[in-house]
């Protein structure tokens, strides 16, 4: 599998941090500390997390928890929760009670963790939240449509166990990047991903069936798109009208078909285009040829006619 491309964005802090101290009263620190103690009792481990909690009364000298003051109300309150890596694990360890408790927070960094279940219904009131990650836990259900509700420019559910369709509004959400890869999602890819500003997509190692939609070729800002390890049938999109920036895409280990089309060969920015392991066929065109050559295009264990490590000619369904 083609490495994932990890990105966070270098203004989770500016509302916060960029925002004048001005006087206010401590209610949302002590609010805030009430939500984690509730939460700490839920976790088990590892100890020494769970010990270092225990031994602190501030919430703002927790591990994982950054303290800032709000900039409209100048209250100080945890802006920011950062649990990556910790390993955290716990009968029933959850999201629901804590997450959309936490109403000052402006990232929410979580991945491998031990955390179940699925999200909090309502996170209307994370007003101040824009990065989301909760790769690599046991999170399942279908996709969490209460993510739609905030204004998120960060969202990573990587590596869980969500399952059902992607719901086509998600691609309306300004995001800069958007990781679903590793999950159990099913049915197509919704025609409005070509509206979407994202500029990492990765839907990889899912579920996903029918044909990738010819809207893509409109995504604007995109530089890597991740299609592999899906159930994706029929033709790639012919034209790439407006995928100027696309640096890598990644289609391989699925039923496509048809032939490569020059179109997106001919896109200069592209440094990676796989799409191994398909059923694709006819001959290249000369940009494609010409890709091959770079060892930019790898089109092995296809049906294409004078390409090189093509599948057995009996599965394809011509005699050489």
């Amino acid at each position: 599998m083609a490495p994932l491309t990890l990105f966070f964005s270098s203004f989770v802090f500016s509302l916060a941090l960029g925002a004048p101290v001005v006087p206010g009263n401590s209610s949302n620190l002590a609010r805030d500390l009430l939500t984690v103690q509730s939460f700490i009792k839920t976790v088990a481990g590892p100890v020494n997390i769970t010990q270092s909690w225990t031994a602190a009364s501030d919430v703002c000298k927790l591990d994982g928890f950054t303290c800032e003051h709000n900039p409209n109300t100048g209250a100080e309150a945890v802006a920011g929760i950062s649990f990556n890596n910790f390993g955290l694990y716990g009968d029933g360890l959850k999201l629901d009670g804590f997450l959309d408790k936490m109403t000052d927070v402006t990232f929410f960094h979580a991945n491998s963790n031990g955390f179940t279940g699925s999200l909090p219904k309502d996170l209307t009131a994370l007003q101040w939240l824009y990065e989301l990650d909760l790769s690599s836990n046991d999170l399942s259900g279908p996709f969490p449509r209460s993510v739609l509700d905030i204004n998120l420019t960060f969202l990573d559910l990587r590596f869980n166990r969500f399952s059902g369709p992607i719901p086509s509004e998600v691609f309306g959400l300004d995001l800069d990047l958007l990781f679903l890869n590793n999950n159990q999602f099913s049915s197509g890819i919704p025609d409005t991903v070509g509206a979407s500003p994202v500029i990492y997509l990765s839907l990889a190692n899912n579920n996903l069936s029918g044909s990738i939609p010819r809207t893509i070729g409109s995504m604007e800002k995109v530089q890597e798109i991740l299609l592999l390890g899906n159930a994706l049938s029929g033709s790639i999109p012919k034209t790439w009208p407006a995928a100027r920036n696309l640096t890598l895409f990644d289609a391989s280990h699925n039923r496509l078909s048809g032939s490569v089309p020059e179109d997106l060969c001919k896109l200069g920015s592209l440094e990676i285009l796989n799409l191994s392991h398909n059923n694709l066929g006819g001959s290249l065109g000369p940009a494609c040829a010409a890709l091959v050559e770079k060892e930019i295009l790898d089109v092995s264990k296809n049906c294409i006619r004078g390409a090189k490590d093509q599948k057995p000619a009996d599965q394809c369904g011509f005699k050489e």
